[in-house]
């Protein structure tokens, strides 16, 4: 964040929180006329801010995107993510969305956890068949989620090793639990997809560090959530502006996987083919 010339703060990204909040005030009738918002109105209007964002980042079309995020793998049954852990990152996922692990096959590991093109060198493409003693090529296997700690409970064998197939994360708090079965041994890499922070813990004067079309959504949506604060219902224009944007972001986040379907129901033999059969589940 840098600062105008009559010293004010200025975000490089359109707004900081305390344009918004004004704004959002705005529709309920309080700051209009060129009459500032009450101190107490503007901290209150904050602390509603950081917790519509924490809300909304729960939400997986509220999120513009996944991190792809890798860790190495011990040996052990299992791993800890959030401040401090075996992943180590702010706060912990309340869910993962995908993961998948690679057997480096004497590639250079992740370098910086973050999955990025620069992660692959020339190197890596190398068969190591060539009888130079080059390293092979990074392979790298899908693991099916299992959903419920109860679905993992029922694993007769949790401490089985071998090539690793499932997974289990149990979002306990501060601390998420990654559990790997098979559990392979070391050696391997894990790279693990979850929804991108949100930021949470915005004063007044921090810049909104999210795409433009999260402005208009922010702003009508605190709006309706600051009604009550002032003895109002948020107005019919109000609630469908929200909506409205809320719309949009939806749109512009929408992902959708392509279907897999059990292998059982589609036997090798089957002449019938359409789009995700390729990706059958197990």
């Amino acid at each position: 964040m840098s600062e105008s010339s009559n010293g004010t703060p200025e975000a490089r990204t359109g707004y900081v929180v305390s344009d918004l909040v004004s704004m959002a005030l705005e529709q309920l009738g309080v700051g209009v006329g060129n009459q500032n918002a009450d101190p107490q109105g503007m901290a209150s209007g904050v602390k509603h801010l950081n917790m519509m964002l924490a809300q909304w980042q729960r939400r997986r079309w509220l999120v513009p995107n996944l991190v792809d995020t890798a860790f190495q793998s011990s040996g052990a049954s299992v791993y800890y993510f959030g401040p401090g852990g075996d992943l180590d990152i702010p706060v912990r996922p309340d869910r993962i969305e995908a993961v998948y692990a690679r057997m480096l096959n004497g590639a250079a590991q992740s370098t910086e956890g973050d999955f990025a093109p620069s992660d692959f060198t020339p190197s890596d493409f190398d068969t190591g068949n060539d009888g130079l003693g080059g390293p092979g090529q990074p392979i790298d296997f899908g693991l099916t989620i299992i959903e419920s700690y109860e679905d993992y409970a029922s694993l007769g064998l949790k401490a089985l090793r071998a090539w690793p197939s499932f997974c289990h994360y149990n979002p306990s708090f501060p601390l998420g639990e990654f559990r790997p079965w098979p559990i392979p041994p070391e050696g391997w890499e894990f790279h693990v997809l979850y929804k991108v922070l949100l930021p949470a813990n915005l004063s007044a004067s921090s810049p909104i560090n999210l795409p433009p079309e999260y402005w208009d959504a922010i702003m009508w949506t605190l709006a309706a959530r600051l009604a009550p604060s002032y003895g109002q219902e948020a107005s019919p224009t109000v609630v469908a502006s929200a909506k409205s944007a809320l719309n949009t972001i939806r749109t512009s986040n929408t992902q959708v996987p392509i279907l897999g379907m059990p292998s059982i129901l589609t036997p090798s033999g089957n002449p019938v083919w359409w789009p995700g059969l390729e990706i059958q589940k197990l």
